[in-house]
């Protein structure tokens, strides 16, 4: 056999050999990676926390959900070889108190139920709302009292307290929608 006869004989196993990757990775993609109706639990301790499939918010924890809504597929691979088609992206869960959790999904990662422990401040005290009295009935709405700050310093002022861990999303969410009633 001459070398350039070795050389396309070596390059026809390889072939081969990738084509026949390539299908048994894609087959499995039908089974796993593709099922919409595939439910995942996810539990947190402490619970509440907040979860996010790249980025994009989830759930809060305990909740249900399809990993094929959330995360996306495509082919993973290794230095060396491609792995095949699978589920891919990060999962995190956040709370505030809490340090935030982080992990790469696959889909082993996501053929079972997941839990996760958080690491807590014990010391942590969210920041309190304070309660809006409610007018008696039949009483005439007052007028809203004078504010020191502009809006933009008190939208600024609650997103640096979100920022910090200080206040929940919803927490925030609700504030900066006050703020923004005033205007």
């Amino acid at each position: 056999m001459t070398s350039a006869q070795s050389c396309r004989h070596g390059m026809r196993a390889a072939m081969l050999a990738c084509c026949t990757l390539l299908l048994y990775g894609c087959s499995s993609l039908g089974e796993l990676s593709s099922s919409d109706s595939q439910q995942i639990r996810v539990v947190s301790n402490p619970a509440g926390a907040t979860a996010y499939a790249d980025g994009n918010e989830i759930g809060i924890t305990p909740f249900t959900f399809s990993p094929g809504k959330a995360f996306r597929s495509g082919f993973a691979s290794s230095d060396s070889a491609i792995i095949g088609y699978r589920y891919v992206g990060k999962l995190s869960v956040k709370k505030p108190g809490c340090r935030d959790y982080f992990t790469e999904v696959d889909d082993n990662l996501l053929s079972k139920d997941i839990h996760v422990q958080l690491e807590c401040d014990p010391n942590y005290q969210p920041v309190a709302q304070p309660a809006s009295p409610t007018p008696p009935a039949g009483s005439a709405p007052q007028a809203r009292p004078a504010v020191p700050e502009s809006a933009e310093q008190r939208l600024l002022q609650i997103e640096g307290l979100h920022d910090k861990g200080l206040l929940s999303d919803q927490e925030y969410r609700q504030l900066r929608q006050r703020v923004l009633d005033t205007l």
